[in-house]
């Protein structure tokens, strides 16, 4: 469970210092995505009305078209319900020892993996394009000593920032436990 101030895991001493989750406008993007699918029908429907009088009203067409159509937008809503799912459980939690990826896949499958801070060994940002230039979001790689050589955060706000944070996190993690 994610709580603004908890974890359920915490070590001794270790503070939580962000939550991250991907950027608001991917999130538009792909429900101005769903906006047009659910509108594709409505469109079909009217030109059907314009050009094809009899078919809607057709004792067979009219109801197996309108059968289509419900099975259309249950379809869409399911998938866009669970598109929601998967972006909102996506989440980076940054810690004074670690980092911690929890990433959903689908409704029933969750992946979580964690990094001690001691095992960073490079961090790279990322920015593609003219909506994440202009918005200040992009991509973190961090490239690590343990078993997830490279772990990768995706369109993260303030991708610079946060990198900037995880390597001074790094640092003094390091300077507080030098290895012999």
């Amino acid at each position: 469970m994610i709580r603004k101030h908890g974890l359920n895991n915490r070590h001794e001493g270790e503070e939580i210092v962000a939550h991250v989750r991907q950027h608001w406008f991917i999130f538009l993007k792909l429900f101005i995505f769903y906006i047009i699918l659910a509108i594709l029908p409505l469109v079909a429907y009217y030109f059907f009305q314009l050009q094809v009088q009899g078919l809607l009203s057709g004792a067979i067409t009219g109801p197996l078209l309108t059968m289509a159509f419900s099975v259309y937008y249950l379809a869409l809503l399911v998938f866009s319900l669970t598109l929601w799912t998967e972006n909102y459980l996506d989440i980076w939690t940054l810690t004074t020892h670690r980092i911690i990826n929890r990433k959903q896949n689908g409704l029933f499958n969750r992946m979580v993996a964690e990094l001690d801070l001691h095992r960073v060994q490079d961090v790279t940002v990322e920015e593609k394009g003219f909506f994440s230039t202009v918005l200040n979001y992009g991509d973190i790689y961090i490239q690590s000593a343990g078993e997830v050589e490279r772990f990768v955060f995706h369109n993260v706000p303030n991708p610079y920032q946060m990198a900037k944070t995880i390597q001074s996190l790094d640092e003094k993690i390091k300077n507080q436990h030098p290895v012999i």
